[in-house]
């Protein structure tokens, strides 16, 4: 594990810079960390942060669940979370309910399927370009190294897996404002 860590913390992806080629279309994992705690929505700002390069670790993620039809950090990864909608982006809708962005639902009766009216999409979408950085690694099944990772870094908008103590209240706070 600690070689494929060595690896993902070589490559290093900032939007705002690097062309999006540079992702592989490929399965793999990858971190996200703030360019510094002063960028992020005010409540993160309090927050316990494990750090990757002086850079707070906020999420990470893989691209290549068994279940998934497309297994590829730059198809997949990069365009729901920096271009997409929050409805398929968990790391969207964490950061669009902390800034306090207005939902939009699919129906009256699900609360959990939603994105943001279009300006707040595209304000995330530009705030995440801006202020995110993302670090990668190929490997074909990310499943084991996703919850290496998560148990390393314990990144507070990691809800699923994360049993860490770390930021625990905040991310039950977080769960019930996704679900609001």
């Amino acid at each position: 594990m600690k070689e494929l860590l060595t690896k993902l913390l070589e490559n290093t992806f900032i939007p705002i810079i690097d062309m999006l080629t540079k992702l592989p279309d490929a399965a793999g994992a990858y971190l996200i960390c703030a360019k510094n705690i002063d960028v992020l929505p005010a409540r993160m700002k309090e927050l316990e942060y494990s750090y990757v390069n002086g850079l707070p670790v906020i999420y990470l993620g893989i691209a290549g669940r068994p279940t998934s039809k497309v297994k590829s950090i730059r198809k997949w990864d990069y365009r729901n979370h920096f271009n997409g909608k929050a409805r398929s982006s968990t790391l969207r809708k964490s950061l669009g309910v902390l800034f306090g962005f207005e939902k939009e639902y699919e129906s009256e009766t699900n609360n959990l399927k939603y994105k943001f009216i279009y300006e707040h999409e595209e304000k995330l979408s530009k705030w995440m370009k801006d202020n995110l950085i993302m670090y990668f690694v190929t490997i074909d099944n990310p499943m084991e190294f996703e919850i290496y990772l998560i148990n390393t870094y314990e990144p507070p908008l990691n809800l699923k897996d994360n049993k860490s103590e770390k930021n625990r209240v905040f991310r039950e706070e977080l769960s019930k404002l996704r679900t609001r």
